[in-house]
């Protein structure tokens, strides 16, 4: 007999309520787009990995000057070529472009493009304390140092107006005065102070003076930057003596008397030279490009010290000197076909990274 009460109803097993199954849903349209990432893979990535570098090659003009407690360099410099199918689609094939560069570290600070066309000079002239000045072939440009920016260019040079002239020999500048000198098309010569970006006409006697080196006809020449003797001080030099095995480094004293420096041979040897001055004098060393053996021509940089004629610093270049500038901290700059060399104070040679870019063709 049943013992449950009349109204019970039996109840069901309790079961876990079963979830959902998620299912992923292919966007509409995104197989499609697989092809097309593939091609621009192909088409932009694979040409910009199997592509190389563009041609780097620097102006010999190249400057410095202090910013915020840094030595900083200006250097000018073409940029030939384009790595990938997106440089080439989106960058000028042939460039001209100025970066300036921590002397020190090698941080590039900017890197600002300045022409389009295959051949066109630039060389700095002077830069202030917020500008820098560069004769080109589109006449006097004025950049701003904080960024690169173009302040003044050509004919929008006050001042200059419709007379400038669009040669770098129209162009020069005077340390004693600590201005650039401009020559108009009409031949009257003019100045700008350094931080200035106004021209104004000169007196008689500099007009005389300056008509000598300034030009609208001719092309501007450039010094040698290498020779086979240098002056260090006064009356005393260093000079290249050949012997049967290579140039032996000798110095010159003011009687005349020479006095071997060091006992190592240079093959192919010029001494880099700042004017007619020996490069790195000041610090003690003197800079000697030469062939790394008889029969290796490859292109060598040695500083070589004062004191005790030893070899304190060395580095493989792309070509010989073209330019040599000594800094205020006594580190000396050189520019070579390709590069830009420092020398530090104690003779450490490093070479500069300019004109590299990332993968849309910017200064890296």
């Amino acid at each position: 007999m049943s013992h449950l009460p009349q109204s019970y109803t039996p109840v069901a097993p309790y079961e876990t309520p079963r979830r959902a199954r998620r299912t992923f849903r292919v966007p509409p349209g995104f197989l499609l787009l697989i092809p097309l990432v593939l091609f621009a893979f192909l088409f932009f990535g694979v040409s910009y990995l199997v592509t190389p570098e563009p041609d780097v090659e620097v102006h010999p003009e190249v400057g410095a000057v202090s910013l915020d407690g840094r030595e900083v360099l200006l250097v000018p410099y073409d940029r030939h070529g384009a790595r990938g199918m997106f440089q080439l689609m989106a960058k000028d094939m042939f460039q001209v472009r100025v970066a300036a560069a921590d002397a020190v570290t090698g941080e590039v600070l900017w890197d600002k493009q300045l022409s389009d066309e295959l051949i066109w000079e630039a060389d700095v002239l002077a830069a202030g304390t917020r500008y820098a000045y560069l004769a080109t072939d589109d006449g006097l440009i004025v950049l701003d140092l904080r960024d690169g920016s173009i302040v003044a260019r050509g004919d929008g040079v006050a001042g200059l107006g419709g007379s400038f002239v669009a040669k770098p020999a129209a162009y020069g500048y005077d340390p004693e005065g600590r201005r650039v000198l401009a020559m108009n098309a009409d031949g009257a010569v003019l100045e700008i102070p350094l931080d200035s970006t106004t021209a104004t006409p000169v007196d008689e006697a500099t007009t005389a003076k300056w008509a000598k080196s300034l030009s609208v006809t001719r092309s501007k020449s450039t010094p040698s930057a290498t020779a086979t003797k240098a002056e260090l001080s006064p009356g005393a030099r260093v000079e290249l003596r050949e012997r049967p095995s290579g140039s032996l480094l000798v110095l010159v004293g003011e009687n005349g008397q020479e006095t071997p420096l060091g006992t190592t041979v240079f093959h192919g040897a010029h001494v880099v030279v700042n004017g007619k001055a020996a490069a790195g004098a000041s610090s003690g060393y003197v800079l000697v490009e030469h062939s790394r053996s008889v029969n290796d021509k490859e292109d060598v940089l040695s500083a070589i010290s004062l004191d005790s004629g030893a070899v304190v610093g060395s580095l493989t270049t792309d070509s010989a000197p073209e330019r040599a500038v000594t800094l205020p901290s006594g580190a000396t700059v050189v520019a070579t076909h390709g590069q830009v060399v420092v020398v530090a104070a104690d003779g450490k040679i490093t070479a500069l990274p300019v004109g590299s870019t990332d993968f849309f063709g910017s200064p890296s």
